[in-house]
Parts: structure tokens; sequence; C-alpha cells
């Protein structure tokens, strides 16, 4: 209404401009470079009905950055999430990955990887497709009935190369180095991309090839994933004061320093065949093949505070955020992984132009994605019973192991329980090597995972030459997709399963009693690793020699970790839809419609459980319980309508408005069905005539009490699964959230040189998913039946309430509010000539309420970012461009824990937060970064590029919110991957 309201105001100004404009036709001036691509995206964006940011190649067929989500994070509204220093996931005005949909050439996208965090997310790896063999990259920020609308934050489709839309032959070759800052290697990537017209210009070939490899190294210090800081208090009842009355503190359940190690390549291959015979009919057949090889080296040093106990806890010193534990861990594991992606798009269509100016579109396609680990594997060592400090904040965590006389002598106290291993053969202090460290754990994983993604799509036209209708518009979409996740793991202490795992092979035997000590060690680059690891040789020698345990160890698969990712899903959905446009006037339009979506839904998974208390520790047989679920299918539909509006005020004046209606279907991590224990099994003693009634702890050994006859039956009958245990369940009735979305836009096309355009949007957002941790769930009232009747080796009550569970559950609602601001310059005149400005600004507020059962108060959005900048300072002419190039985002909410109003009732009486776990929400930290890329035309036909990425070495932070027991914020994770440069040659023959 304001558009419209608007337009009347101007009309017959533009009306005048237009007449009084020079309708002489200048030469035409090919453009390239920044600008040119700049104007190439601005001119797709203007022709579009709907709402849209586009990055294009220049008339060199050059684009800007060298990835597809380097590229998209310099558009207004989006931030880019990165994983070992690369760009992988974006989030979409406020919104995240599992909002945004993946399409190529309008084809969704199969996914065999994970997403975010390596959950099983519907988010795509842009970093899986290189921007070079790309002709064009859309990010569609509303949807009219004819786009797939399972898109709530918007679209992002990537076009391939088209000979006839480029209309002549072309070839370009690309050669580029990659040289990483800590992995000090050199990585080579080639590309090759053409296009050729044949037969009259009637058949058409586009091709582009791209071989890249590359290696990083990469370091993180995280805290546990899953599981969220704890309390501790000293045991004092026999101390004297000041120690009586020591406070609480919470601290984090560990502390894991990792050194990633990569080597990657990344292939693909894409070729399109078009055939316009006549001005009425055209056909394509279109394929691409990407597969990515990734070969992993990851070390890891953990501090596992969790380990200790209650009365093990020794001194707490609230001021610095130091604490002082008897009973930790000390571990090191060396993990080697290869694995191979393999997406193939396949599809097939044409366009035919028939009757009185109908139109018919027609598109069959299969993506398929594979994602294959053969052999993950690795060796651990540890230490226990260690006393150790630790210390942390909300950019570090710091673990350090002292002697039991130091860590006394601290706190206070005569001695430390649970320090048996600083001894002779223990814990060495002051020595890089640990010689004693025991070779406790062989771990071999191979896994797959396949996606399948049949479509069948119709579109069926009518334009209208005059009258108030231009056209109107119905088809139809049916697709299937199929899911497979299936993992398989044996994770053994050697020394336990060596008689019966090794076969008798006496060598077996011995390592597999091993000690770091007797292998070769290093001290690696890692800056935050305290003591030297095994070699990679080494490694691979001992699991050689210890490979048969795990091999002959769980010949049935039931171990907890061969199970809990393990699923099957499949989702037949259907859609149809009918839209038309309508001429208001010479310079406005409408397009009004609705489609209406179908989806049947369906998962397999199970209920697994760790029993390996219960095992015979020289058995190779798991008591692991692994029990299949049913009940979980889900069928759900709804109908979506909307309208755009478009108005050319004047020529250089574009104002669109939409009011558009769309969804997003959960997350497969969400939807699919599966309930675990995500940690050892906590029990208690239900046997009233015993000295140990209700006593728990995860080792039933400790609840015996009394019992002589202490065998399989008494357990199965008296030991209960305590409710304190952590539970997840996935949840496969999860309806899909839903989303009234309002935008208005308003772009000033100046001139060429000159380009300014606002945006504001709101989305109102139902049955908003949120990840839950720490909340109160009855087993009796999942969205499945739990066959807890099926356990018989100790009871789980029906109706048994855990208290620490994880789920994924419908809230009420989510609203968004945005602006965005676009501000490009191109200066050609006086002292400025040849400098620019491309720049953009996004201002986001959210609320979203997840319901009372989960949260009492109205939390951000997740994944939001209030503010997000881009900013690059650029000059250049017809042979040198240099950009400065900064990257900015706020902090963004990513995980909630549980804050009911019963817990913060249970909280007053305890008299501090121990239910109430807002402290456990989790932030990523305000970031920014800056790079810096330049490009000399040498010759008409010769480019050279270069770019430097990450200047400052700026850190990726998460952290837990906290509050005073830890004097605030508690690092959840950091990633640094320091600075990074490109330097290549590009080409062009034709």
């Amino acid at each position: 209404m304001i558009a419209i309201m608007a337009s009347g105001f101007v009309t017959a100004q533009a009306q005048d401009d237009v007449q009084s404009e020079n309708n002489q036709v200048d030469e035409e001036i090919v453009v390239e470079g920044v600008r040119g691509a700049e104007l190439n995206a601005r001119e797709a964006e203007r022709s579009k009905d709907i709402f849209s940011s586009i990055i294009t190649q220049d008339d060199a067929g050059n684009f800007a950055d060298q990835n597809v989500a380097e590229s998209l994070q310099r558009l207004p509204g989006i931030t880019l999430q990165k994983s070992e220093g690369e760009g992988k996931f974006i989030n979409l005005r406020g919104l995240g990955p599992g909002f945004v949909s993946v399409n190529m050439n309008g084809s969704d996208l199969a996914n065999a990887g994970g997403g975010p965090e390596g959950v099983e997310d519907r988010g795509f790896s842009l970093d899986a497709i290189p921007a070079d063999v790309l002709q064009s990259i859309e990010v569609l920020k509303t949807l009219t009935p004819d786009h797939d609308l399972d898109s709530i934050g918007g679209s992002v489709n990537v076009k391939t190369l088209s000979a006839l839309d480029r209309g002549r032959d072309s070839l370009k070759v690309t050669a580029q180095g990659f040289y990483q800052e800590f992995s000090e290697e050199w990585s080579p990537k080639f590309t090759l991309q053409g296009t050729k017209l044949l037969a009259d210009d009637t058949f058409g070939i586009g091709y582009s090839l791209s071989y890249e490899e590359r290696v990083t190294q990469v370091y993180e210090t995280r805290h546990h994933n899953t599981d969220v800081p704890r309390y501790i208090q000293v045991d004092d009842t026999e101390l004297p004061p000041p120690t009586a009355g020591s406070p609480r503190m919470l601290i984090p359940w560990e502390l894991e320093n990792r050194q990633e190690n990569a080597e990657r390549e990344r292939m693909a291959v894409l070729i399109d065949f078009e055939y316009r015979p006549s001005d009425t009919s055209k056909y394509f057949a279109r394929l691409s093949r990407t597969e990515y090889t990734d070969n992993d080296e990851a070390l890891r040093e953990y501090y596992r505070f969790a380990q200790s106990g209650d009365e093990e806890t020794a001194y707490i010193d609230l001021e610095t955020n130091t604490f002082g534990v008897g009973g930790a861990d000390l571990q090191h594991q060396f993990f080697i992984q290869e694995s191979t992606t393999i997406t193939d798009v396949f599809s097939v269509g044409g366009e035919n132009l028939f009757g009185e100016n109908w139109t018919l579109n027609y598109d069959l396609s299969t993506s398929r994605a594979e994602d294959e680990k053969p052999d993950g594997r690795r060796v651990q060592f540890r230490l226990r019973d260690l006393a150790v400090l630790g210390r942390f904040g909300p950019e570090f965590i710091n673990g350090q192991v002292v002697t039991p006389a130091q860590l006394a002598e601290l706190g206070g106290l005569a001695d430390v329980a649970g320090t048996g291993g600083n001894g002779p053969s223990g814990y060495q202090p002051g020595e890089v090597v640990q010689p004693f460290m025991l070779y406790d754990n062989i771990f071999i994983e191979p896994g797959f995972r396949e996606d399948t993604i049949d479509q069948l799509t119709l579109d069926l036209r009518k334009d209208y030459n005059s009258g108030f209708v231009n056209y109107i518009k119905t088809g139809f979409k049916i697709q299937n997709r199929e899911r497979d996740r299936d993992r398989d793991r044996a994770s053994v202490v050697p020394g336990d399963k060596a008689i019966e795992g090794c076969m008798g092979d006496l060598e077996c035997v011995t390592f597999a009693g091993s000690r770091l000590g007797d292998f070769e060690t290093y001290i690696s680059e890692q800056p935050a690793f305290d003591h030297a690891f095994i070699t990679r040789s080494e490694a691979e020698r001992l699991l050689a020699i210890t490979r048969p345990i795990a091999d002959n160890y769980d010949p049935d698969n039931v171990e907890i970790e061969s199970n809990r990712l393990d699923y099957n899903l499949t989702e037949d959905t259907s859609a149809l839809y009918f839209m038309a446009e309508f001429q208001l006037s010479d310079h406005e339009t409408l397009i009004a419609g609705a489609r209406y979506e179908q989806t049947d839904f369906e998962s397999d998974g199970y209920l697994t459980i760790r029993n390996d208390r219960s095992e015979d520790p020289d058995s190779l047989t798991s008591l692991d319980i692994a029990i299949p679920l049913e009940g979980t299918s889900n069928s759900y539909s709804d109908i979506f309508p909307s309208l755009h509006y478009r108005n050319e005020l004047r020529e250089d004046l574009l104002i669109r408005a939409a009011l558009w209606t769309s969804f997003s279907r959960p997350s497969f991590e969400q939807n699919r069905a599966f309930a675990e224990i995500a940690d050892r099994v906590i029990f208690c003693n239900n046997d009233s005539a015993n000295s140990a009634f209700g006593e728990c702890s995860d080792d039933p050994a400790d609840l015996q009490g009394d019992e002589l006859n202490y065998d399989d039956a008494y357990k199965a009958d008296n030991l209960v699964l305590s409710p304190e245990n952590s539970f997840r369940f996935g949840n496969p009735k999860l309806d899909p959230m839903t989303s009234v979305n309002l935008d208005f836009s308003i772009g000033w096309y100046a001139s060429e040189d000159l380009f300014l355009q606002a945006a504001i949007f709101y989305k109102d957002i139902d049955d908003f998913i949120v990840d839950v941790s720490g909340a109160d769930i009855a087993l009796n009232q999942l969205a499945f039946t739990l066959p807890v009747d099926q356990v018989t080796a100790f009871v789980i009550p029906s109706d048994l309430v855990v208290t620490n569970g994880t789920t994924y559950l419908n809230g009420e609602g989510a609203e968004v509010y945005g602006l965005e601001l676009t501000y490009n310059h191109y200066f050609t005149q006086g002292m400025l000539n040849g400098f620019f400005i491309q720049s953009n600004l996004t201002f986001l507020d959210s609320e979203a309420s997840v319901g009372e059962t989960i949260r009492a108060s109205e939390i951000q959005l997740p994944d939001q970012a209030d503010v997000t900048y881009n900013l690059t300072l650029g000059w250049e002419n017809d042979d040198i461009s240099v950009r400065f190039i900064t990257n900015y985002h706020s902090e963004i909410l990513k995980r909630i824990g549980a804050c009911t109003a019963a817990d913060i009732q249970a909280d007053a009486v305890a008299g501090f937060p121990e239910n109430c776990r807002d402290w456990a929400d989790v932030y990523q930290d305000e970031a920014v970064s800056y790079d810096i890329k330049a490009t000399y035309q040498i010759t008409d036909d010769l480019k050279l590029y270069f770019d430097a990425l990450n200047i400052t070495d700026e850190v990726d932070f998460h952290y837990f919110e906290g509050n005073r027991f830890s004097n605030g914020n508690i690092l959840f994770r950091s990633e640094r991957y320091g600075n990074s440069y490109q330097i290549g040659l590009n080409y062009r023959f034709m």
C-alpha cells in the first residue's frame, strides 16, 4: 500500500524524465573486473520479479572470489559459518543453514555430509562447489509459488555455465596456488571452463572442470560438546575455618585441545548440453559430479575434570576462576580418517511454446550423494586418578597436572582423594613425554551416509498480449527423498580383550598392554598441547598389530556406537501451485498465487544404552543395548499464499513489496528416530531390604551393599535407571516451522556508478523448533513408544521422568525484524577516479517463545546476529584492481539450556541456579575479519590474482553464558586457522 501510494507522487515526474532521455544507442563497452561483475549482478537482480541478491561473472568470465561461500558472505543479510578456516554454510537474514535451501539450476541437491558441528542438518556444504565452475549465484529472498517454499530464510540457486546464454565460443584456464600459515604448505588448483556452439548456433555445450588440493592445519580448544558445565564444592565437613563454608563453582566439564591436519582434494565436472532447434522449443541435459576427498589427522589432548567425584574436589578460587580436583584423567588420542564424498546431479528437460502464447517447462532430475569413511581409526593413551588444576574464562580453558602434595597444600587438606595416578609408574611431573600413559583404547569406525533425491517438475504458463492479466501459471512437483546412515564402531580397551581378541598372536597381546614410552613420540606445533604425541607411523604400526582385537569384538554390532547414529528415513513430497501476474499500470505489476505442499515422513532408529560395566572384561561380546524403535511416521500439509508487488516508479527507481508464506522442515538430526543415554548409565538400588537402598552410581559394583548373591538376576530386578541420566531423544513427530513474511525494498539505480538500496523485512514463525538441553522429560510422553519392556538387564520405569534430557520440540513461535542497507559507488572523475566502495549493513532483532516446558522467558532466535556488515574499499583501472574487505557479525545464539518456571522455583529453594540452566546457553562471539584481494591484467587475455585471507588472524570463539558462579562466560569452543594466501593465473583463450 505504501508503494502504491508513493507511485502517485512521482509518476508525472518519471514520465517527463523518460521523455527527455537521449535515445541514442552507445557503442558497446565491455566492462571487466569488480565493476563488471557488479554491473552484471545488478542488472540480473533488477530484471527478476522477486527480491534477490546475485553474484555473476564479469564479462571476462571471472568471479571476485574463488569459493561459493566466500562469495556469498559479501551479500547483505548473510553471515558465514566456517569449519577449519573454510566457509561452508550460510545464515540468511538471521536464519541458519537449515532454513536456507540450495539448488543447482533450480533442482534440489542431495547432501551426504553433515551440517554445522557435524549434525544431521539439511544445510548444504557450499565449499563442495568451486565458484569458478559456475555462471552465477542467486540468493532469492522472497519466493513466488512456483518456487520450492521449504526455505523460510530464502533460497540459493547456483547456475552452471550455458553456451547458448553466453552466445559465443569461449575457453578459460586458471592455475592457482594456496598457502596456509599453520600448515606451511602450498596447494595447487586448476580450472578449465569453456563453451562451444555448433549446428548454426542451435546446439551448445558448456563445460567446467576443476581440481584442487588444499592442505590446512587448524588449532582448536573445546569444552565437551554435549555435556554442560557442572557445579563443584569442596567437601569441607572436617575442615576448620576459613575453608569451611567453601563456595560453589561452575566449571567446565572437560578441556580438549585439538590439532586438525587435513589434506583435501576437490574435483568437479559440470557439462551442459542445450539444443534450440527453433524459437518455440529448447531442450537440455545437464550432468555434474563433485568429488571431495579428505585425509584427516586429528591430535587431541583431554583434561577430563568431570571424572572426579564430589569428594575429590580440593580447591576453589572464584576470583581467578581456578579450581583443583583429584580423580581427573589425562588422555591422548591420535585419530586418522580418510573419507570421500561424491555428489552426482543429472537432469533433462525442456521448454515448448505452442498455441496462443502457451509455454510448457518440464524437468526430471536426480541427485545422489554418498559419503564413505571406510576406515576411521584411532589409538588412545590415558592416565587416570590425577591431581589437576584448571582455570577458565570466556576465551580459554587451561589444565595442568600437579602433585597430590601441591594440591593438598593449596586446598589446606591433609590429602586429596583420587590421586593414585601420581606415582612412580604414573604421571611424571615436568616431563613432556609421559611414558606411563597406558594404551587404553583402540577405535575402528567405518561409516556410510547416502542421500538420494528424485524429482519431477512441470510448469504451464499462458501469456496475454494485452489487458489486465500478463500471465497465468500453474504446475506441480513430485519428489522422493531417501536418506540412510550406517556407522559401525568398535571401541575397545585392548588390555581387557587381548587374550581372546588377539587369537593367539603373542605380539598382539604384548602390544595390547603397551604404554606411550614404548613408542616414538614428537612435539606437535599446537601451542596449547602440554605433552608429546605418538607419531603417525608408530600409531599405524600399533593399530596394525592390535587391530584383531577390534575386528573380533562385537561381531553382532550391538555396541551403542554402532547403532546410535544409524537411521533410514524417507520423505515423499508433492506440491501444486497456481499464480498470475496482473498489470496494475504501465509501471507496476502484482503477482498473486498459492502453493499446496504435502509431506509423508518415516524414520527408523534405535534405543541405545551403554552397558559395558556389566561385561566380562575378557569377553569379546558387547552387552550394550540397541533396540529398534517403532511408530515413527508423520504427515503434514498446508497451503502457502503470496502477493508480490513491483513498481518501477522511474527508470532509476524500483520498489518491491511482498507478503508471502513459507515453511522449513525439521533437520534430519531433529526428525530422525533415536533415544540414547549419552554417557555412562547411572543406576540406583531399589531393594529396600539392602543397605545400599537408594544409593546411585554408574558402576553396579558400588550398589551391592550387603547382597550376597549379587548376580544378573538380582541386578535385573533391583537396579533401576536413575532420572539423572543424560538422555537424548529425536522427535519424528515434529511439525514443520511455518512463516508469514513481509518484505519491502526500494532501490535507486542512480547510474552505472552509484547504487543504493534499502530493504525491510519481517518474519512471523510458528512452531519454531528448538534444541533443548537439561530438560525434565517423561519417557511415556515421547513422540514414539520407548521399548523399555525389552530391556532385561535392569529396570527402566515406563513413567520415569529424566532430569537431564536433550531433545527437539516445537516451540510457540518467533519473530524476526530486519533492515538491509546497500551502498555501492564507483568514482570515475577527479582525484578519486578508480576508487570504489561496496558495502552493506544489516540490522536484525528477534524474539522466540519456545514454550513454558522449555524456557520461561523469551529468547533471541538461534543463529541470528543483530548486526552484520560487509565493507569493501578498492581501486581499479584497466589493468589493476585492489580490494580491502571487512566482514563483521555480532554475537550469535547457537544453543539454549532449559529454564522452566518450576526450575526457577526449585533454584530459589536450593539457593543457587542448578536447575534453571540459562547459564548453558551457547553463543558465538562477535567477530571481524579482514581480507585483501588484488588482480593485475598482464595482457588482454592473461590475469594474475592474489588473495590474503584473515590477515589479522581472527579466532572464532563460542562460549557458555555462565553466571556469577563462573564469573561470567565459559569457553565452549575456539578455532584458530591463521592466515592464508592464494595466487593464481587466469588465461582466456577466446
